[in-house]
């Protein structure tokens, strides 16, 4: 269960992903087979789609496989290495605060307005409101990534001070 709660990001990612392949393939099969086509497949296989990125985002933070330039990480030592991780962390998160702020009040726009998506008429906040809580997990997940960071820097710290006594 604990695996399940560390990963959740990939497991929900993965269903969104896997429910639009298998609505696009159902529209496909109705449009060339019964020449009947869905309404609805194409607006929902885009919110699935943004729904399945958010979420790799989000999975990909915890994974620590997000994207980064690793020549000049390669070129740190360990410990540099790991504070430009924290300070490259810190910048991410930052960005993620900007956009919160710009995001929520369109949330709470479409909610006071009533927008409806044009095809299946799901109020458009219900899809936008997943935003700032992805946001927000993403913030999450990196200040878990630096506070495991910060405890690899103590561990070089502390076995180059038992080194040093050592010598």
């Amino acid at each position: 269960m604990k695996k399940f709660f560390d990963e959740f990001e990939i497991y929900i990612g993965a269903f969104c992903q896997g429910l639009m392949v298998l609505i696009l393939l159902a529209q496909v099969v109705s449009r060339y087979i019964f020449n009947n086509a869905f309404s609805w497949s194409e607006e929902t296989a885009i919110i699935l789609f943004i729904l399945s990125v958010y979420f790799g985002a989000t999975a990909a933070i915890r994974r620590n496989q997000h994207l980064k330039l690793e020549i000049v990480l390669d070129k740190l030592s360990p410990k540099n290495r790991l504070k430009l991780e924290i300070f490259n962390n810190s910048l991410f998160a930052l960005f993620n605060v900007i956009i919160l702020f710009g995001i929520v009040p369109i949330v709470l726009r479409l909610r006071t307005n009533g927008t409806e998506t044009a095809v299946t008429g799901i109020p458009k906040w219900y899809i936008y409101i997943v935003l700032p809580i992805l946001f927000v997990l993403m913030i999450i997940r990196l200040i878990q990534d630096s506070g495991i960071k910060f405890k690899k820097i103590k561990n070089i710290d502390s076995n180059a001070d038992s080194f040093e006594q050592n010598n």
